[in-house]
C-alpha cells in the first residue's frame, strides 16, 4: 500500500514572527516542508499556530450551520458571476437536476433552481454528461474586504456564528503567513518574495464545506446518463497555499495525486490524518507560477471515502484557507526562478483577473 511522506512537526517555527537569520533547526524545518512540496505537492503538519481547540469550535460552527434550514442559508447566499464566491453556495442545480430530482435524496434540495454552475465535461463514452459537485459551501472573506464582504448571518439564525469564524480565519490566516515565510526560507529567496507584507489578506478565503450523506449509487459518476455526481473531480486550488482541515482523523475521501508514476499515468492515494487538528498544506497554482514551476500545484479530489458502505456514502466536512495574494499582485514568474536556462513558462496577469476568469467558468 503506497505510504505519503510522515507528518511534520512545525514548532520549530512558532518561536520567531519573522523568520530573518533564524537558527539551524528553523533552516533544517524549512528545507524539509519544502522539500515535501517540490515531491508530493503537498505536507502535513502538526503545531503549526492553530490549536486543535480552534479547530473543533470551527467544526462545531460548522455543523450548525449547514444544519441550519435551507431558507436560513440561503439568506447568506453567493448571487453567482465573476466576483469572488463570498457566502453561502448550495448544492449546484441545472435544468437536467430539476427533471430528474431523484438524483437527490437530501432534504429540501430539490425545491430550487441555483444560477450556480460548478459543471465540468466529462467523458462518458460516446457521450458527454454534466457533472455536478455534491457539496454546500459557504466562504468567508478577509474582515477588512468592503469591495466583496461576507454576507453577514442574522445572530438570530446562529448567535455567535459570524464573530467565531472571523476570529478563527484571523487565527488562521496568521498561521499561513509564518508557513509562506518558512517556505520562502526553504527556497532561500529574500523574505516577501512571496508573501509582500501590508496586503491586507485581500483576495484570501476560508471556505467551510459540507458534504451530505448520499445514497452510493448516486455519486461517483453515478446519476445516469446525463447527469454525473461527484463530491470534487481532480482539480488545483486558485491561490499560493492551501491549509487543508477535516473534521476528525483518519481519511475522509481527500486524495492527491501520487507523482512520479511516468508519462501518461494518474493515480491517487488517499490523505490520512493522523491526530485531531493536523493541517494538510497544498501547494496552489500562483505559487507553482511565481516559482516559475519549482514547486507544482498540488492535483488533488475529493473521492468515496475507505467506510463508505454498500448502500449510503457517510458525510464529510471540511475547511480550507486559500492564501491568495491581493487582487493587483502580478502572478507571473518572480525573476528569482528565471534563467535563460530556466525561462518563464507562464505569463503575466494579476490575481484579480485571474481568479475572474476562473469564477466565469464555475458560477
Amino acid at each position: 500500500m503506497f505510504r505519503w511522506p510522515p507528518t511534520l512537526d512545525a514548532s520549530p517555527i512558532l518561536s520567531a514572527k519573522k523568520l530573518v537569520n533564524t537558527s539551524q533547526v528553523r533552516r533544517a524545518f524549512a528545507a524539509e516542508l519544502v522539500s515535501h512540496l517540490e515531491q508530493h505537492g503537498f505536507a502535513r503538519l502538526r503545531n503549526y499556530g492553530v490549536a486543535p481547540h480552534t479547530t473543533r469550535v470551527l467544526f462545531n460552527y460548522h455543523y450548525l450551520f449547514f444544519n441550519l434550514s435551507l431558507i436560513a442559508k440561503l439568506s447568506v447566499r453567493h448571487p453567482g458571476g465573476e466576483a469572488p464566491a463570498r457566502g453561502y453556495s448550495p448544492w449546484i442545480y441545472e435544468k437536467t437536476a430539476i427533471v430528474r430530482p431523484d438524483l437527490h435524496d437530501a432534504p429540501n434540495l430539490n425545491t430550487f433552481s441555483s444560477p450556480h454552475s460548478h459543471l465540468f465535461e466529462v467523458s462518458t463514452g460516446s457521450s458527454k454528461a454534466q457533472s455536478l459537485a455534491a457539496r454546500e459551501r459557504f466562504a468567508i472573506g478577509p474582515p477588512g474586504d468592503y469591495s466583496f464582504p461576507t454576507p453577514q448571518l442574522a445572530e438570530a439564525l446562529l448567535p455567535g456564528f459570524n464573530r467565531t469564524t472571523r476570529g478563527i480565519y484571523l487565527k488562521i490566516i496568521k498561521a499561513c503567513n509564518m508557513l509562506l515565510d518558512t517556505i520562502e526560507l526553504g527556497l532561500d529567496v529574500p523574505p516577501g518574495t512571496l508573501n509582500p507584507l501590508d496586503t491586507g489578506g485581500l483576495g484570501t478565503e476560508l471556505n467551510l464545506n459540507f458534504y451530505p450523506e448520499v445514497a452510493r449509487d448516486r455519486i461517483d459518476g453515478g446519476g445516469g446518463d446525463d447527469v454525473a455526481m461527484y463530491r470534487i473531480l481532480p482539480h488545483l486550488d486558485l491561490g499560493v497555499i492551501s491549509a487543508l482541515f477535516q473534521d476528525g482523523a483518519g481519511a475522509s475521501g481527500l486524495e492527491l495525486e501520487v507523482r512520479g508514476l511516468g508519462k501518461g499515468r494518474c493515480e491517487f492515494a488517499p490523505v490520512f490524518v493522523e491526530q485531531e487538528g493536523d493541517v494538510v498544506l497544498l501547494v496552489s497554482d500562483t505559487l507553482e507560477r511565481w516559482t516559475n514551476g519549482r514547486l507544482r500545484a498540488a492535483l488533488h479530489r475529493v473521492a468515496l471515502p475507505p467506510e463508505a458502505g454498500t448502500s449510503r456514502v457517510p458525510e464529510r466536512r471540511s475547511a480550507v484557507m486559500f492564501l491568495r495574494p491581493p487582487p493587483t499582485a502580478d502572478i507571473g514568474p518572480k525573476p528569482q526562478f528565471v534563467s535563460a536556462d530556466n525561462p518563464a513558462l507562464y505569463d503575466h496577469i494579476t490575481a484579480g483577473d485571474y481568479l475572474r476568469l476562473s469564477n466565469k467558468k464555475l458560477y
